[in-house]
């Protein structure tokens, strides 16, 4: 086995092809698309290298068929307390600890030489991207924006010498079973006005991000591991998800004409997909334009939540989050299932919120790291927000 480094763009689309290579036929998995995939990775159009910096590995056997891959990264909106410990992704690999344990290995090695000397993750490429790896709920098949990860892989990381640091959970709920919240209404606080309810305006894409970012940055700062979002990241999520979003797909809470809590969530793009092998060319195009003009999407993720900063610890406040899950549910009535992810373990306050609404944990992610309070464990107590 050697760990080479992905230095030309061939080298990243053949990065980008590793887990089709490793899990085709495995029960759950889902390739991405290429296309996406790179949009996500190529540090000459992701918007996270505008704010960060990474390096991606391959490993390959002699013969030079792919073993597995990792990167390593770091953002610069990382706050100053944790700015000594370096983030790892995109990791997957073969039934085989040896191979998990170089890549591994060279993650902390590319990190140390930066001075940084704690390791943890996975991320691709923050935790505002897809963060954890899946140890739970394999079986359920991949989702929009979520990792997929074969059983085994965990166990791997572990013998590496990393320890788990989090646990990131995926509820589903059944949108028949959440219509009795639809139509929810939360009364006004004393002296407020007029209080509306707005559609996501797709003419308007990049103030709508600017507008979700300052939501979720200021309802989420206290959670653990938060890095800000990054505007310009929602912005190309938006526009990247085009052709499958609706205006129905985020809701936007009003009082007195300024926006003070919002909801949003997207159709599970990997419906489209289903048996394209991750390609688009040469004709699987035309497969995927008809599914996308026909298709009746069976499920949604929702995404991101936020609340405007002054009203967040009011009672009024506390309850923007539950109407606007409400109002999403009213705007969107198809049959299927909802997932709500992703949600840290110990956040009890969102829990209860979607366990009152009928939710489940059906999928598990998990973050490692190396132990010890310097790894990231002693952080803002979790579940403050929102």
């Amino acid at each position: 086995m050697r760990i080479v480094e992905v230095a030309t763009r061939k080298d990243l689309k053949r990065f980008v092809q590793v887990p089709r290579h490793l899990y085709s036929g495995l029960a759950g998995f889902e390739p991405p698309l290429d296309f996406e995939r790179m949009q996500l990775l190529d540090p000459k159009r992701a918007p996270f290298f505008g704010h960060g910096e990474a390096a991606f590995w391959l490993a390959l056997d002699a013969a030079g068929r792919p073993l597995g891959r990792i990167s390593a990264q770091y953002d610069r909106l990382t706050p100053p307390e944790r700015a000594h410990i370096g983030h790892f992704g995109c990791l997957e690999a073969v039934d085989d600890g040896a191979v998990v344990a170089a890549l591994i290995a060279t993650a902390r090695d590319w990190h140390a030489r930066r001075g940084r000397r704690i390791l943890q993750g996975p991320y691709t490429f923050s935790i505002n991207e897809e963060a954890g790896l899946q140890v739970e709920g394999q079986e359920h098949g991949a989702m929009i924006l979520m990792p997929w990860h074969p059983p085994y892989l965990g166990a791997h990381v572990e013998a590496a010498g990393l320890v788990p640091v989090k646990d990131l959970l995926a509820y589903v709920i059944d949108l028949d079973h959440a219509a009795k919240w639809r139509g929810m209404t939360v009364a006004k606080a004393s002296g407020q006005g007029q209080m509306t309810t707005r559609m996501l305006d797709l003419t308007a894409l990049d103030r709508e991000a600017e507008l979700m970012t300052e939501l979720f940055n200021a309802s989420w700062n206290d959670n653990w591991g938060f890095v800000p979002l990054a505007a310009p990241e929602l912005a190309t999520l938006l526009k990247v998800s085009r052709p499958i979003l609706r205006a129905n797909h985020a809701t936007f809470i009003e009082v007195d004409g300024k926006v003070s809590a919002f909801a949003f969530g997207l159709p599970n793009a990997y419906e489209l997909f289903r048996g394209l092998d991750g390609r688009l060319l040469p004709f699987n195009w035309a497969r995927a334009a008809y599914r996308l003009l026909t298709h009746r999407f069976d499920s949604y993720r929702f995404t991101l939540l936020g609340v405007r900063s002054d009203l967040r610890d009011t009672t009024f406040g506390a309850r923007l989050p539950m109407a606007a899950i409400a109002q999403l549910f009213s705007q969107n009535r198809n049959p299927g299932s909802l997932e709500m992810s992703w949600i840290l373990d110990d956040n009890t306050r969102m829990r209860r919120i979607i366990e009152r609404i009928g939710g489940t944990v059906y999928k598990r992610y998990r973050l490692y790291g190396d132990a010890g309070p310097a790894g990231g464990d002693a952080e803002a107590p979790a579940g403050a927000a929102p």
